[in-house]
């Protein structure tokens, strides 16, 4: 058997070391919740060690594991110190219940008969038959939400690109002036547009499961197509061929950004700030940002400017010929 060795942890203790990590990899809460499918929640809890806010070890360790995956490091570590951590909580809540006196010990207890047993599961069963009736029908009646986060209201643009954004409910499907588009397992979809000179008139559906939809209407229109220095002038100058061309501009601030071109992953790291990269492909090109702020867009020579709020984490977005 070969010798076990031990490492140690960086830093004083888990959550300082799993923050730290995340700030240095330039990754949001938000983000790492995407890629490892950590509760938002769970994950600020294990960040500000809040053992008691988390489920069950078992789930715990599972977090770890993901976490030390996308973080590329080790497990091992992360499990070793969360024990250790977590073997000290224990012992400082039992030192706080310890009974103050044998009154307490011999205080009477709530006692459950087989009949009172039965009645209670009776009684949730119906509750939860009930609730689950009125949840059923509420959804066979009801119309999906439709939010579209860009364009939030008729607009006049410069670049006949834009990258439309929106959310609706869970299972929906989403249609762009009859098209279908692709919608994320969070509801989330999120789509380039291309435009034309003058007004362009979209509709946006939702359709639930049962059929029920939901529309917004958008009016947009394109005036005269805004060149970017140092952007735009270049574009296609080195990728003239492909059908499809990209160039990724970050601003003030680094952006984490992930590149697929063709299905092979091409890019994927911090850009620093005021960095120019340009990607090409021939059927499909899928980008990723952790700073949508600060991440700007050139697709086939048409300015999409920033892809949204500074910190957002856009994840998917799809660029066809």
């Amino acid at each position: 058997m070969g010798a076990f060795k031990k490492k140690k942890v960086s830093i004083e203790t888990l959550p300082d070391y799993l923050h730290d990590t995340r700030n240095t990899l330039t990754l949001t809460a938000e983000h790492v919740s995407r890629l490892t499918q950590i509760p938002p929640k769970h994950l600020q809890s294990l960040e500000h060690g809040d053992y008691e806010s988390l489920p069950a070890d078992v789930y715990v360790r599972g977090y770890l594991k993901s976490l030390a995956s996308v973080y590329e490091i080790s497990a091992e570590v992360l499990l070793s110190q969360f024990e250790k951590e977590r073997g000290i909580d224990r012992t400082v809540q039992l030192d706080g219940k310890k009974p103050t006196s044998s009154v307490e010990l011999s205080r009477p207890h709530l006692a459950f008969t087989p009949r009172s047993l039965t009645l209670l599961a009776v009684v949730l069963l119906a509750v939860g038959s009930v609730g689950y009736l009125f949840w059923q029908l509420r959804s066979v009646s009801a119309a999906p939400n439709l939010n579209l986060v860009y364009p939030s209201s008729d607009a006049t643009v410069s670049s006949r690109n834009i990258l439309l954004r929106g959310e609706t409910e869970l299972g929906s499907r989403v249609y762009i002036n009859g098209q279908e588009i692709l919608v994320d397992e969070l509801g989330e979809f999120r789509e380039v547009v291309n435009l034309t000179e003058g007004t362009n008139r979209l509709h946006i559906v939702s359709r639930n499961k049962f059929g029920n939809e939901t529309s917004l209407n958008r009016v947009l229109v394109v005036a005269g197509a805004e060149k970017i220095a140092g952007l735009t002038a270049s574009t296609t100058d080195e990728f003239f061929d492909r059908p499809i061309v990209v160039s990724v501009f970050i601003n003030h601030d680094p952006a984490w950004v992930s590149i697929s071109a063709d299905g092979k992953n091409v890019h994927n790291g911090t850009i620093d700030a005021e960095t120019k990269l340009t990607f090409a492909a021939d059927n499909e090109l899928i980008l990723t940002t952790g700073n949508a702020g600060a991440t700007r867009v050139v697709y086939n020579g048409q300015d999409l400017g920033p892809l949204g709020q500074a910190g957002e984490v856009i994840s998917d977005i799809r660029f066809t010929p």
